[in-house]
């Protein structure tokens, strides 16, 4: 029997691989996601998911009733151990320029069970439970890979395109590749317990800065809280996950009575990075392919970035709309970015968890005192810690950003809500869809909306010419009403004219009108129409997989 044929497997079905599953499910692309559980994950690791992450589950569908319930983060307060305030963010004052809040928290079960349920909107897409891969082989023209029916003791091959490796941080897929893990490993542990609360009171976020206890203390859902810690080397592991010391961990913050503990989890954590993310036709994606320290909760956010990169570029090398030299750029895009997450998170790792107890009180009047000064106060109180990272080359006009401060090649571009025709208020990204986009500024000349027109229609794009917030009620086929101007002042920022859009919000070229041929000629050599998406339906697949 010949093997079964799919454009992309993709190994593991937590939420890197399943919101991978969700986006190439969008592109109708067949595919097969291997999970070696029989059964859905109970506890509850990852918590945090950024602007950026909410803004990919808005992309993947998965919003309102089929979203995971993100409970935002409108406060976050940095305490000593005797709960005394020394900075705070108020996220209720702090701009969002993708259209979510800054910092949300989630049940990672929820989440992960919303991603699932996700995938029961495409035919061609099949969960496999209960399944795990014995072995892969790679030619040039894709991937036979021999998987094992760990419950019916059988084997099948499967054979697919390309295969995406999101079987986390033990991965068998980056093992057989031979590929090592580069970085360190803390001595430290962490410590993380997740209580059910009765109601949603209280409703907070601390950062505890010690001397004696360093960590986070939130709520992550109406029912439910998490309590992580630093456990100093030394401290007996054992221990540590005792109901005496839970007990003390959670009473400074919350009666210990009220609440039922569900979970108590010790963990190392990690700042390691696989040596290459690409073999051949294999990539790997998230934990798989990089290990992130906790500090900056950005460990979930990275993968599930690394899921946005790689989907959209599977789908037009496999459209017939991109050349796969495209899919280098996956990891030329993707790897300086988590690097430099990894280094910011080992580097407030360090500030808030290392030294003893003189020098944590020294820290913690270092902060009070940053906080009050009027230089730094603002860059805590607005958050600006988590800088607006970008891409340096890549799929970008030339290949790389330019090193003016103005360059916008690369960057992520912001996220406000518009007016569009009938469908009237809504965020750009549900206007823009999945395909590239030509968007022009307010008052843009005849000529240079012409050309973008022509522009999107030779990528198989869309173009929307950006009108201002008086022209509300009133706007014209093809027109974004700019309701908070916050378009207009991008344009006018980077003195453009025209701005092209990636399908994962990255902007590949921003010009005036002096440039707009060149960025045309630029881009229809790279990118053409989709000619198709996908092949849906995979019926012997499901066969198979049952």
């Amino acid at each position: 029997m010949a093997p079964e044929s799919v454009d992309v497997i993709v190994v593991g079905s937590g939420p890197v691989g399943a919101m991978a599953a969700n986006l190439l499910g969008q592109y109708g692309l067949r595919t097969v996601v291997i999970e070696r559980e029989t059964t859905a994950h109970t506890q509850s690791r990852a918590i945090n998911a950024d602007d950026e992450a909410q803004r990919i589950f808005q992309a993947a569908g998965l919003t309102g009733e089929l979203g995971p319930g993100f409970h935002p983060c409108l406060k976050m307060t940095y305490v000593d151990d005797e709960m005394r305030m020394l900075a705070e963010v108020d996220f209720t004052k702090v701009e969002r320029p993708n259209g979510h809040y800054i910092g949300a928290l989630f049940n990672q079960p929820r989440l992960e069970a919303a991603l699932h349920r996700g995938l029961e909107r495409f035919s061609h897409v099949t969960m496999w439970r209960g399944h795990e891969v014995e072995s892969f082989m790679q030619d040039d023209d894709g991937v036979s890979v021999r998987v094992k029916d760990t419950v019916a003791n059988r084997t099948v091959t499967v054979r697919a395109r390309y295969l995406l490796a999101c079987d986390g941080a033990k991965s068998g897929i980056r093992r057989r590749l031979g590929l090592k893990l580069e970085g360190t490993t803390a001595l430290e542990h962490a410590l993380a317990i997740s209580v059910e609360t009765p109601s949603s009171a209280p409703d907070f976020t601390y950062y505890p800065c010690g001397p004696e206890r360093v960590g986070i203390v939130t709520r992550t859902a109406h029912d439910e809280m998490r309590f992580d810690t630093v456990v100093k080397p030394g401290q007996d592991l054992e221990y540590v996950k005792s109901p005496e010391y839970v007990r003390s961990i959670i009473a400074p913050f919350i009666d210990p009575d009220s609440v039922k503990v569900k979970s108590v989890n010790l963990y190392a954590y990690h700042s390691r990075m696989a040596e290459k993310w690409r073999v051949g036709r294999v990539f790997l994606l998230g934990d798989a392919a990089h290990l992130m320290p906790p500090f900056l909760g950005q460990g979930l956010c990275s993968g599930l970035r690394d899921a946005a990169n790689i989907t959209w570029k599977l789908a037009h090398v496999l459209g017939g709309a991109a050349d796969a030299s495209l899919l280098d750029t996956y990891e030329v895009e993707r790897r300086p970015h988590a690097a430099e997450m990894m280094r910011l998170s080992d580097s407030l790792g360090a500030m808030l968890a290392s030294g003893g107890p003189f020098m944590a009180r020294a820290r913690n009047a270092f902060i009070k005192l940053l906080y009050h000064m009027p230089v730094t106060g603002p860059f805590i109180r607005e958050y600006k810690m988590k800088p607006n990272l970008f891409h340096a080359e890549g799929f970008l006009f030339g290949g790389k950003r330019g090193k003016s401060k103005q360059a916008a090649e690369g960057a992520y571009f912001p996220q406000p809500r518009v007016e569009h025709g009938e469908e009237g208020e809504r965020p750009l990204d549900d206007v823009i869809g999945h395909r590239f986009s030509v968007l022009t500024r307010p008052g843009a000349p005849a000529e240079v909306q012409q050309a973008a027109k022509a522009m999107a229609e030779d990528i198989g794009g869309v173009w929307l010419s950006v009108a201002p917030a008086a022209r509300s009620g009133a706007g014209r086929s093809g027109e974004v009403v700019d309701l908070e101007g916050k378009l207009g002042e991008w344009f006018a920022q980077h003195g453009s004219d025209l701005v092209v859009l990636r399908p994962d919000r990255y902007v590949y070229a921003a010009t005036n009108r002096a440039g707009v041929a060149q960025v045309h000629a630029a881009l229809k050599q790279s990118v053409r129409p989709l000619t198709r998406w996908g092949s849906r339906g995979s019926r012997r697949a499901a066969q198979l997989g049952a």
